[in-house]
Order: C-alpha cells, then structure tokens, then sequence
C-alpha cells in the first residue's frame, strides 16, 4: 500500500480512480431540480444573489433550511426534500440554498468562504425568505454545512429554531483530515469529458452510493471549461484548495458550539468511532440525539436520502412547540 492510499484508508476517503479515457456512461443522464424541488429562486443578501431551491413556501407548517458541504450544492438534498415533501402530512416548507462560490449562485467576494461570512449568508437568506417568522425553524447542515447552521443557530439571530442537524460532521475527524485533504483534491481528476464521465466517476470512487442522487447533483458541481484543442470539458464549479485558509476556522470550536446551542440537537453519523471526546462525554449526557447510519459513506443525504428525510422529520415532531389555547373563565358561572 502506498503513501497515498494509507492517508485515504486512515482518513476514511474514498480513493479516486484513474479518469476514464472512453465516455461509456450513456444511462447516466443527468437529471433536473423541477423533479425534486417545486421552486428554484434568486434571492439577493448583500454583494450575493443566492440560488435557491424551495418546496412548500405557501405552507404554513415547519421550515427545513438544508446547508450542503464545502463543494457541493443544494442538490445534494433533492431526493431528502422530494421524500419530506411527498410523506409529511405537517404541512412543511424545504429550502436549499447554493453557499457562495457554489452551484448556480452568483456575485462578488465569492471565493471569501470564512465562516463568519457564510454564517451570515445563511442568516441573511433565511430572513428575506421568512421575515418575522413564527413558525418552527429546523436548521440541517451537511460537513462545513454543518458547522455553519450550528453557529447560526448559537448566535441568537434567527427566531423560532426548535431543532439543529448536523451530518457527518464531527470536529475531532474533521480538524484530523485537514492535512489529507489537498491530497485528496490533487488526486480527483482535474476534468471530465461529459456531465455523465463526472456522474461516474463520483460514483465508481465511492463520493456518491446512490445514482439517483449522482444524476441529480454532480451536474452542478461542474462547470463548462474548453480543452486546448478546443472540445468540450467540464471542470470543478467550486475550486477547494484556494479555500484552504478556511478549513481550520470551519471546525474548530464545533463540538462545543452544537451541545451548548440552545435548541434540540441531532447528530446523524455514518459510524460511532467518528465522535470525538466532547460529543462522547455530551452523548452520555443526553445533550443530544444520535443517529447512526453505517451503510452510508460521507455524503448519508445522498446514500440514504429516504433514511435522513425520515430523521428530520421524526426529529422534529419530537420537539416541536406544542400550542396550548388558554381557556378562558366563563363570565356566566363567576
């Protein structure tokens, strides 16, 4: 075993294969958003325009807000939204936003991904979607998503927030595989001939267990890009390593900032050896619920989407507020 192959193995990242030279991907076709979302917006917050997608604005139930991972979109939770949508009789809203220098989101100061900034971003898209909003809020975040939603959620600044996800995301692992990670990155191919040769290979590398999901999602983590002899390729939409500066401030300080924000918590993870000491000892405690799920790989959202929409959805009947009507005294028996 190779240098290269003991740091995918030890950090527990599927090892890319060599790119395909022959474009034999003819069933891989990508698929639409409109079959899994009912609404794709624009949604302006300070130099950004976010690209959105919602199911359910008219509804008047509970909000699901569902944050990708660094390099992804909001694709990544297609088939989770469809199947909260089409199962859930409360009446609930879903949106997914693309974080800047992500997806179809476009405007300046893209490629400044601090956590600060994407905090913000997220708060800010939440408000000009759901001013004075009274209804319960359900925060979900995938990887650096889920870093995200947990400082939002701990901040205070956003009302109503009866519940807090994250996916596959513990501190301890995460701040352990920073130093692979450019590894990884360099590895990936650089290109691809086809938005199906890009659908395959996040498959056959293991990024992504379920086709359905890759159809959906991989087509927008690629953008057109021309080859020297001018035929057509597709490269990475969200190029990782100039973000490098701010991985370390994505993670550090997550365990803490999940078990002390102020609403319930869910913590769904792929295997138990990924807690790290914080969360075992708050696990203990019952300062939030766990969720394994050890037939998924790194992205559980896509491997078992079916399985995570049931979670969120349980999840949040659990804790939702409950109205009492106060009844009042009859004036006739005083």
């Amino acid at each position: 075993m190779d240098f290269r192959q003991r740091i995918f193995k030890a950090h527990n990242i599927p090892l890319p294969p060599p790119e395909s030279t022959a474009d034999d991907t003819e069933q891989l076709t990508p698929l639409k958003w409109s079959g899994y979302f009912e609404s794709q917006q624009a949604i302006a917050v300070g130099d950004t325009t976010f690209n959105v997608y919602s199911s359910g604005l008219s509804n008047t139930g509970p909000i699901f807000v569902l944050h990708h991972g660094a390099g992804h979109s909001g694709l990544t939770f297609g088939l989770v939204a469809r199947h909260i949508v089409t199962g859930n009789a409360s009446n609930c809203t879903v949106v997914a936003p693309d974080a800047r220098d992500h997806g179809s989101t476009t405007g300046a100061n893209q490629h400044h991904l601090s956590l600060e900034r994407l905090v913000d971003d997220f708060v800010g898209i939440i408000q000009t979607m759901f001013p004075n909003n009274t209804r319960d809020l359900v925060l979900v975040g995938h990887s650096m998503g889920g870093a995200v939603v947990a400082h939002a959620a701990a901040s205070k600044r956003l009302g109503n927030v009866t519940g807090l996800i994250l996916i596959d995301i513990v501190e301890g692992s995460a701040m352990d595989s920073l130093s692979s990670i450019p590894a990884f990155i360099n590895a990936r191919p650089k290109s691809f001939m086809s938005l199906k040769s890009a659908i395959k290979w996040h498959i056959e590398s293991g990024a992504i267990q379920n086709t359905e999901s890759a159809q959906l999602s991989v087509p927008t983590l690629v953008v057109p890009a021309a080859k020297y002899d001018g035929s057509p390729s597709w490269t990475w939409r969200t190029q990782l390593l100039p973000t490098e500066e701010y991985w370390h401030g994505w993670y550090s300080g997550l365990s803490k900032t999940f078990v002390s924000a102020p609403t319930a918590k869910l913590l769904v993870l792929a295997g138990t050896d990924r807690l790290d000491k914080e969360l075992l000892i708050a696990q203990m405690q019952g300062k939030f619920q766990l969720e394994l799920l050890p037939a998924a790989g790194h992205t559980i959202q896509e491997d078992l989407p079916n399985r995570v929409g049931d979670a969120i959805v349980s999840f949040w009947r659990r804790n939702q507020r409950v109205n009492i009507p106060i009844r009042r005294p009859d004036p006739h028996l005083s």
